[in-house]
């Protein structure tokens, strides 16, 4: 479940594609901290709070934003831990014209099997079965499909970032740019 070369971790789009692995944002703790052996208690009678995970598209995994001691209390009993997901979803002012899409598309559909009814005879199928369907999936993919995650690039460019990068990692930063 974790990067594979935790704590280190490395992302490959190529290997690790659709794995769903989650990334810690932080190291994660042993499993003799004091915070990870309470929480193995609570792994044990299936009351753990949830770890909370946001799917970044970018990465193609997600990142714990909350609940490392959680996740590790969860693989140290072998317990499934709960999970709450944060992924971006249709934004709101969009909602309105993809709604309007989808009934446009389920009322064409309905009037193309009309006149393939009238062309045809009543053998033809009045295409709700089919196009109902379809305009379900469609509105469950407005509440619950994931549109890739926002970015935008850092001002001062990669020289920037690398000078981010070393004031917050130090000489484990350069290490790994050796």
């Amino acid at each position: 479940m974790l990067v594979e070369g935790h704590p280190g971790g490395y992302i490959d789009w190529f290997v690790h594609s659709g794995s769903w692995e989650v990334l810690p944002l932080r190291p994660m703790p042993h499993a003799d901290d004091s915070r990870v052996k309470a929480y193995r208690k609570q792994a044990r009678e299936g009351i753990l709070p949830p770890v909370l995970l946001w799917w970044i598209s970018g990465l193609d995994c997600h990142v714990i934003l909350d609940g490392h001691a959680r996740l590790a209390a969860a693989i140290a009993e072998s317990v499934e831990p709960p999970l709450l997901e944060l992924h971006r979803t249709v934004p709101r002012d969009d909602l309105a014209a993809r709604t309007d899409e989808a009934v446009t598309f389920y009322k064409g559909e309905l009037a193309r099997f009309a006149r393939l009814r009238a062309a045809h005879g009543p053998t033809v199928p009045d295409g709700a079965a089919l196009a109902g369907p379809q305009l379900v999936r469609l509105f469950d993919d407005l509440n619950t499909a994931r549109l890739p995650t926002w970015a935008w690039p850092l001002p001062g460019g990669a020289s920037r970032w690398r000078r981010i990068a070393h004031e917050v990692a130090g000489a484990q930063w350069e290490a790994a740019c050796r």
